[in-house]
């Protein structure tokens, strides 16, 4: 993909999220990020406003809970997202890093 294809699927795909009712936030900031990528744009999440729920002391023995940082509401996101991406006519594919990435399906290659 050469740097004009890039820019062009970043603008659609920014376009995609806005009509989805998800801004695009600065860098360091909670919420939806967007990566230029080599095959296309990646998008993160990073929740805004949720306290984690508040969890009970673990039993003597028993190890504390691995998901501290609310890995399951991530994913929910993460797919509701690519559904909605999809939906809008993209290629995405989902990460086990918690991003995805959004591939540019409308450019013909021979």
């Amino acid at each position: 993909m050469d740097d004009q294809e890039a820019e062009v699927l970043l603008v659609r795909v920014r376009w995609a999220l806005a009509q989805l009712g998800f801004e695009e936030i600065a860098t360091g900031a909670e919420g939806v990020h967007l990566i230029e990528h080599a095959r296309g744009v990646m998008i993160g999440w990073i929740p805004q406003d949720i306290t984690p729920p508040r969890r009970p002391e673990p039993r003597r023995n028993q190890p504390p809970d691995p998901d501290p940082e609310l890995s399951g509401l991530r994913r929910a996101f993460g797919l509701a997202l690519a559904a909605a991406l999809r939906g809008a006519g993209f290629t995405v594919e989902t990460r086990e890093d918690e991003w995805l990435l959004v591939l540019d399906t409308f450019t013909d290659k021979p």
